[in-house]
């Protein structure tokens, strides 16, 4: 349950009664950040608005933010929302594909003294893909700070050039838990599908997550994570531990970084660590995400020689105009078997959904 102190009540009383004063830095313009959880954007709004002046507006917005992740009082405003509420939308696709059909690298196989050359008809496809996709997403609030998210959603991406398609579709169900003084437990499942010509891959996760939100420093404001985490592939399955640490900067700078140790899996090429980080600033008076990450995989056995890849990416997205976004990156892939390197750029459209 989010307490608030007797000098941040008397304001808000102010505040109904229609006082509206200038607020140094708005606090929805500080906190609510692009890629910041709600919990650590609640944390900062509430503590940017103690002793200060504030209009009736921004108040508001914070009192709705607060009764979204299960608060029953928020700032003591009337406004209620549903305990249940749904969303469904459709959106565009847009983007580039390294591997439309699931194919394989044209160059040869070769191991040892060994080298094979595959069929061309299994080799992989690259190009622009477009199509649609559509989700449903819910949240559903059963007590105070508690509460349930789901969604579904498929989608369907055609190249135009091969008459290929990728095919995708994923579940996810969360459970938040705000236990007290901004500790929270959660726990999550998703599952996800993706077809193509070639391959079909299922993969899901299970996970249990404690975090803790903070003031690091003035005007710094954290979120600190640690979980365990079932991963099931079609072929194995893998215990991981996962760390993450997000932070408010004073500036309004928004950053994460996020830690995954898996264990080692006997005769399969599986996760060894993956390390991301994420970098959200204000460009135009637009958010500006840079991303980048790095993980290592070993494990893999093939002919009797070990595998083991590395694989780096990095990445920037823009809005462009009116909702349209563009991200742009390159993601290399360093394998021990040269045929399982890949270099390619990443490119993506993400246009604004139709929601009904």
């Amino acid at each position: 349950m989010i307490k608030m102190d007797v000098s941040t009540n008397a304001m808000l009383r102010m505040a109904a009664l229609g006082l509206s004063f200038l607020l140094p830095a708005t606090a929805s313009a500080a906190c609510y950040i692009e890629g910041a959880s709600g919990r650590l954007a609640n944390y900062c709004a509430l503590d940017k608005i103690q002793s200060a002046r504030v209009d009736v507006r921004t108040a508001k917005l914070i009192d709705y933010k607060l009764k979204l992740e299960g608060s029953t009082r928020g700032l003591g405003f009337p406004t209620r929302i549903k305990s249940h509420s749904t969303s469904k939308s459709l959106y565009p696709i847009l983007s580039y594909s390294d591997n439309i059909n699931g194919g394989n690298s044209p160059e040869p196989l070769v191991v040892g003294n060994l080298s094979f050359d595959g069929e061309k008809e299994l080799y992989r496809r690259e190009g622009i893909v477009a199509g649609l996709g559509a989700s449903l997403n819910g949240r559903y609030i059963h007590g105070e700070g508690r509460y349930l998210n789901y969604g579904v959603n498929a989608s369907y991406a055609h190249s135009p050039k091969y008459g290929l398609g990728i095919a995708t579709s994923s579940a996810n169900v969360s459970s938040i838990n705000h236990i007290r003084n901004w500790w929270f437990l959660d726990a999550h499942a998703n599952t996800s599908r993706v077809r193509k010509n070639i391959t079909d891959d299922t993969n899901s996760n299970l996970s249990i997550v404690t975090s803790k939100v903070f003031e690091l420093s003035d005007s710094i404001y954290s979120e600190a994570s640690f979980g365990v985490n079932r991963y099931f592939a079609e072929s194995y399955n893998q215990n991981q531990l996962q760390f993450g640490y997000k932070t408010i900067h004073a500036n309004s700078v928004y950053s994460a970084f996020n830690l995954t140790v898996g264990d080692a899996v006997e005769n399969q090429l599986a996760t060894k660590f993956a390390l991301s980080a994420q970098i959200v600033t204000q460009l135009v008076n637009k958010p500006l995400k840079l991303s980048a990450s790095y993980s290592q995989a070993d494990g893999g056995m093939l002919l009797g020689f070990e595998r083991r890849d590395e694989t780096y990416s990095i990445s920037a997205s823009y809005p462009l105009w009116r909702g349209l976004k563009a991200s742009v990156g390159y993601r290399t892939t360093d394998s021990t078997i040269d045929y399982f390197d890949v270099n390619t750029p990443t490119f993506d459209i993400q246009f604004s959904s139709i929601n009904f």
